[in-house]
């Protein structure tokens, strides 16, 4: 994988993609790479395919194709489709699988995925920053196997002591007996207070170890035993410790010996052990000439040295031990499948395939539309209420977009009777907020007193409701969502109206002003069950 994120960033790489062309990707033979090399040149996924390419040049060609596809679409999809699409190109799923110990090889390529999700996700900057960690993970040994098995299934795991800290299994086998318990020399030396770490290095050791040597060497010593504890404790049913019948060994598990060794006047006792097959006399498969085979434990259930449990000796022999390793066998199921199992396979993806593309269409039909009344009001012409518009502003003066926001600022918060004073101090403070110039401040406040003084804001100022700046969401009869902000409404009477403030253009040459007016009077409507008029007011 690392190989095909190189070749897809760099396709001048030409080792690169040689390897994977020649990988478990592609699989192209010598000859097929050999024949190529020698009719077309180099080995680039960017170069043209000629007309008249043979059958085995064509694979070649085909495969140099999607790495140049791939490479010039890295950056214009996500990282992980780039090594999905490649992935099902190649169907190497089933091509990895099929490999010795193929389950953790397609669980590490899956992994990579994984990691190219979690390196979008936390803010990627490009396909070639994903191939460059890669590259460091890899030259660091960071990159560490994905797990096959996962936690709480059955299944086989091997880790270090220090790896299996806070873990718990129900059965424990502790390896490696023969490990040495310490070293001979202390391992390090370290002063916290002078910021001092002292450790051999090319067989010469530092004068701080050696001043302290014993000191260092008994630390070791406890390291070892707290190691071994720990070791030991991971085990919830049952804890499998290597032993030798004829002498206590004196590796790293050493400390553990009085808890599994019998003592000496008593090794030759075994009782029959329960729950297990029928033992011989001898836990030793083969000794040196001349050994005693008195000394040695003999299978069976016996009383160690330490505590109060009991621990059974096994007999090797009753165990296949020279049973050689059949690799072929997860091969054999995975291909040698029976032709009802198959059809049953191939019908229940079938159905799969089914289900996942309708739960992908029904995914694709939004089930809620939303929409702006200003949209809605530019793509309808809109019926039912009458709208008016009445023009009251004064020219010249300033326009654009700043200034209807001064505006429409200035008439959201002012109260509908203040004098011009008030009106003044307010448009010059919104002036401030939306950096308007002092001309624009001067005329915002005289659109407004003009505002103000009209009938229309004279009828809301007494009005028994006054809302201003409100926003309203209306479901219309295609099932559209239509939200949107009403200027002013203000019930008196029997009914609202709906005032809507314009400062650009003449209402009356543009048509959407009056449709998104109509809009808001059928959302009030709706919301209120009274009648609504509506009114466009040129400020």
């Amino acid at each position: 994988m690392r190989a095909a994120a190189t070749a897809i960033e760099w396709p001048d790489d030409e080792l690169a993609v040689f390897a994977v062309l020649k990988g478990p990707l592609f699989a192209l033979g010598d000859d097929d790479l050999l024949l190529f090399r020698e009719r077309h040149g180099r080995l680039h996924p960017l170069r043209p395919r000629p007309a008249d390419a043979g059958a085995a040049e064509g694979a070649v060609f085909d495969a140099l194709a999607l790495l140049g596809e791939l490479h010039r679409q890295r950056n214009r999809r996500p990282i992980a489709a780039t090594f999905s699409r490649l992935l099902d190109a190649t169907r190497a799923h089933a091509g990895i699988a099929l490999r010795p110990a193929g389950e953790q090889a397609l669980a590490n390529v899956l992994r990579v995925l994984d990691l190219a999700r979690r390196f979008e996700a936390a803010g990627a900057s490009s396909f070639r920053a994903f191939a460059d960690r890669l590259t460091a993970e890899a030259e660091r040994g960071d990159a560490a196997e994905a797990p096959v098995v996962e936690e709480g299934a059955e299944g086989v795991r091997i880790m270090s002591v220090h790896k299996a800290k806070g873990l718990e299994f129900p059965v424990v086998i502790l390896c490696d007996p023969c490990a040495p318990a310490s070293p001979r020399l202390p391992s390090r030396f370290v002063d916290p207070e002078r910021k001092v770490w002292a450790m051999p290095l090319a067989g010469c050791a530092p004068n701080e170890l050696l001043v302290d040597a014993a000191t260092l060497l008994q630390r070791d010593r406890e390291e070892v035993v707290r190691v071994a504890y720990v070791a030991s404790t991971r085990a919830r049913d049952l804890l499998v410790v290597p032993v030798v019948a004829d002498e206590e060994l004196q590796g790293w598990l050493a400390p553990l010996n009085p808890a599994v060794h019998p003592a000496p006047l008593l090794r030759r006792e075994a009782a029959a052990a329960p729950g297990c097959p029928a033992f011989g006399k001898e836990a030793v498969l083969d000794r040196p000439d001349g050994a005693l085979t008195a000394l040695g434990v003999p299978p069976g259930l016996h009383r160690p040295q330490a505590g109060r449990h009991e621990v059974v000796w096994w007999d090797p022999r009753a165990r296949e031990l020279d049973r050689e390793v059949e690799n072929w066998m997860r091969e054999r199921d995975l291909l040698l499948v029976d032709e009802g199992a198959a059809r049953a396979t191939r019908q229940g993806h079938e159905e799969w395939q089914k289900r996942r593309s309708e739960t992908v269409e029904r995914g694709q039909r939004p089930s809620l539309r939303v929409e702006t009344a200003t949209a809605r009001a530019s793509s309808t012409a809109g019926e039912g209420v009458d709208v008016a518009a009445v023009e009251i502003r004064t020219s010249p003066r300033p326009g654009g977009r700043r200034f209807g926001s001064l505006v429409h600022a200035v008439l959201a918060g002012i109260d509908l009777r203040a004098p011009s004073e008030a009106i003044a101090s307010a448009a010059t403070a919104q002036g401030r907020l939306v950096g308007a110039t002092s001309e624009e401040v001067a005329a915002a406040a005289q659109a407004v007193e003009a505002a103000l003084a009209h009938p229309l804001l004279r009828r809301a100022a007494a009005a028994t409701e006054c809302r201003r700046e409100d926003p309203v969401v209306h479901r219309l009869d295609d099932g559209t969502l239509l939200e949107g902000v009403v200027d002013l409404a203000f019930r008196d009477g029997d009914g609202w109206t709906v005032v809507d403030f314009k400062t650009d253009a003449r209402p009356e040459s543009h048509p959407q002003y009056a449709a998104q007016v109509r809009l808001y009077c059928r959302a009030i409507t709706a919301a209120t069950g009274l009648p609504a008029r509506g009114a466009l007011l040129a400020v």
